[in-house]
């Protein structure tokens, strides 16, 4: 028997019935409105077939089971009822495959995310291979929302309420091993024959032959979970922890605790309808909007070609770094992580020590939280090997150099590197703002050169700037791009101006900080405002982070590329003068003693007022405008192509909040005009150079467009 509408065609072999799911012309299944109402008509039609005792529901796709409901879908809903009420129709489907009289298993074969994993909590049971594309959870809260479709209401009675906030609240994804330990899965099977597998397993249930054991909740869970004091205290400590992730930014997480809180003790019926009341609430807001703007960009950014070259290039196997220390060291790591040989170079036996030590305390955390064995990482650790001299370049596929911020210096090395590596090599520079171009004419292979930009710390920072000079070739974009890829990094390409785009943007924002602390902030003050505002630090923690003396290397940089706009705070002059550098030097902004940081006096005694006498609102505006108007000139003097190309950036490199939508898609919900009217006051007001507006916000103000679209743009500041 073979019944086929248009997402999901159902087969009959002997007593068992496999429904498979094939979204047409997508390479993902998802849940929209259209797969949920031939959903519903299969249904109707299987509860039907009493000679079908089993039904696997199982995917066409090759490493997707499903991925969740359609984000248009939800991005489209603008009343929260009616967003509520379609969560509620969703909702009656999986009761009713809940409900059917065959023993019904969900296959998972790829990645199971959201609603997909939804709709196998209304299975009787669920089954997964072992492949590595195989992630399981429910991820809803990144975009705003919570798990609408069943998975606030089944997901804490199948794995306890504890171990159900720990999946929902950070929309975390598991493998399938994990999976199964955490009760998420009751059986894995090898992805070869796992239909045939989950085939035999439905036989064996109904045989009796093959019992899963129902869970059995631990002591320390019971006496959380069982009473209402030991729940309100696991509710209160959930509560705590999202705050202090979140500092209450992102309103799904919250929403998601309240609700699962709400549902203890209700019946079936009414903790559904709880969770699409909330669900209806969440899905209308702007932060919503926002978070699933940032998903569409992840999505598009991770794919994207940034050439029209179509054959991509081979796995790097063999890697050179020039340039140790910290950086060199996690550069050095990632490498190893990623099974990639590295040779190490660097003059200098103890900034050769603190690379390897560096790698083998990122290693060592490891370890200690159970993510690596001790023999993984000595074969990893083996991968690196130290020199120096150029020994063992000369087999590399490419070169990265991490070597001091001083042109001199790389353009040295680089001359070096061209006659020792095989010609067809590319040479990348770390470099954080010096022109490539100037490196580049080093070589006798300007083509094969171009910027390779990590962040630091470079295992946690996903951003990695490619920087293309007017010479680089697109096929050794396609390497740089490919690379950066295969190290787990998002890429973007962009153009070889001092800075570059993320520290471009970034720098004047800081130094701004600098002005504002010579104004009389209190360090404390601006810091919080700017937390407020939903960046992960402040910008002078920021500046003890990174050093001072880096920021202010940078900084000068930028100053005489730019001239007066970019002039460096005063203050950061003397700071740096005084030999006090921030964290790495015990005081910076803040003294630094453990964990524990408080205002540094002698730094404040070096400013010249201690009267800020304006308002958060001034303050807050004259350090995200600042960044507005510089991303701006990027855009129009073609450094970047696309205003998302710097909303990816800015996110990915330096922790712009995602709830906002990115820097420009920010931007467009102030309004161009109360931009550019604020900026032409804060000239007026502190400084006619700094705060200049660039010419594209002059036009774009004129003539009513956005950054994103050609719309009116009065904003709503």
């Amino acid at each position: 028997m073979r019944n086929t509408i248009n997402h999901f065609t159902f087969t009959q072999r002997d007593e068992i019935g496999i429904l498979e799911f094939d979204t047409p012309d997508s390479n993902a299944n998802i849940l929209s409105s259209h797969a949920l109402k031939e959903l519903d008509q299969q249904l109707d039609a299987i509860a039907a077939l009493e000679h079908v005792r089993v039904l696997l529901i199982t995917s066409a796709k090759k490493s997707i089971f499903i991925a969740g409901a359609d984000i248009k879908e939800i991005e489209s809903l603008s009343d929260p009822q009616d967003a509520s009420d379609k969560c509620e129709l969703g909702k009656q489907i999986f009761d009713k495959l809940e409900k059917l009289p065959q023993v019904t298993i969900a296959v998972i074969n790829g990645a199971c995310v959201g609603g997909g994993y939804e709709l196998s909590l209304a299975c009787d049971y669920r089954v997964a291979g072992f492949a590595d594309s195989i992630k399981i959870g429910l991820p809803e809260v990144k975009l705003g929302i919570l798990p609408g479709f069943g998975g606030c209401v089944r997901l804490p009675k199948r794995i306890g309420i504890s171990k159900a906030l720990a999946m929902i609240l950070p929309g975390k994804l598991v493998d399938s091993r994990t999976a199964l330990k955490m009760g998420l899965v009751e059986r894995l099977f090898y992805d070869p024959v796992l239909v045939d597998e989950a085939s035999k397993f439905g036989r064996n249930i109904l045989a009796g032959r093959d019992k899963v054991k129902t869970r059995k909740p631990k002591l320390v869970e019971k006496l959380l979970e069982g009473n209402p004091i030991g729940r309100s205290i696991l509710f209160r400590q959930a509560r705590k922890n999202v705050w202090k992730t979140t500092s209450g930014h992102y309103p799904a997480p919250l929403a998601a605790l309240d609700a699962i809180q709400a549902m203890v003790g209700k019946s079936h019926a009414e903790a559904s309808r709880i969770e699409s009341d909330w669900l209806g609430k969440l899905a209308v807001t702007k932060i919503s909007k926002n978070l699933i703007h940032v998903f569409y960009l992840d999505e598009a950014y991770r794919k994207r070609s940034w050439t029209d070259a179509t054959t991509p290039p081979a796995k790097v196997e063999k890697v050179g770094v020039v340039g140790a220390g910290v950086m060199g060291g996690g550069i050095a790591q990632l490498l190893a992580k990623k099974n990639i040989v590295c040779r190490i170079k660097d003059l200098n036996y103890g900034a050769l020590a603190l690379a390897l030590k560096t790698a083998k305390k990122l290693y060592a955390y490891q370890i200690k939280t159970r993510r690596m064995k001790q023999g993984q990482v000595d074969a990893q650790m083996s991968l690196i090997s130290p020199t120096t001299t150029y020994a063992g370049f000369g087999n590399v596929d490419l070169v990265i150099e991490a070597v001091v911020e001083r042109m001199d210096v790389k353009q040295q090395v680089f001359k070096e590197l061209d006659e020792v590596v095989q010609p067809n090599a590319c040479l990348f520079t770390n470099t954080s703002s010096l022109r490539v171009t100037e490196i580049a004419e080093s070589t006798n292979r300007p083509e094969k050169v171009c910027g390779f930009h990590f962040f630091n710390p470079v295992h946690r920072m996903p951003l990695l700037e490619i920087i293309k000079t007017d010479k680089t070739s697109d096929e050794t974009i396609v390497i740089a791009v490919a690379f950066a890829r295969q190290l787990g990094k998002m890429p973007i390409v962009v153009g070889d101006k001092e800075g570059f785009i993320v520290n471009r943007i970034l720098l004047p924002y800081m130094n701004e900080a600098a002005y504002l602390f010579q104004e009389g902030i209190e360090p404390e003050r601006l810091d919080k405002i700017v937390k407020g505002f939903g960046m992960p630090m402040g910008p002078l923690e920021l500046a003890d982070e990174v050093g001072i003396d880096v920021g202010f290397h940078v900084a000068q940089i930028l100053e005489t590329a730019y001239g007066p706009r970019m002039r460096v705070a005063p203050v950061l002059s003397d700071v740096d003068n005084a030999g006090i550098f921030g964290k790495k030097s015990g005081s910076g902004f803040y003294v630094h003693k453990g964990k524990k940081a408080s205002v540094n006096p002698k730094v404040l005694g070096m400013r010249p007022s201690a009267d800020f006498k304006h308002s958060d609102e001034v303050a807050t505006k004259r350090l995200i405008y600042t960044m507005i108007n510089e991303a701006s000139r990027c855009l129009e003097e073609g450094v970047v192509d696309a205003a998302a190309t710097i909303d990816v950036g800015m996110i990915y490199g330096t922790g712009f909040p995602p709830f906002r939508g990115g820097l420009l898609k920010y931007a467009d919900s102030v309004g161009v005009k109360n931009i550019l009217a604020d900026l032409r006051a804060f000239q007026t007001q502190f400084d006619q150079q700094r705060f200049e507006p660039s010419g594209l916000l002059q036009k774009m103000a004129d003539s009513g467009v956005n950054f994103y679209a050609p719309t009116n743009n009065e904003g709503t500041s």
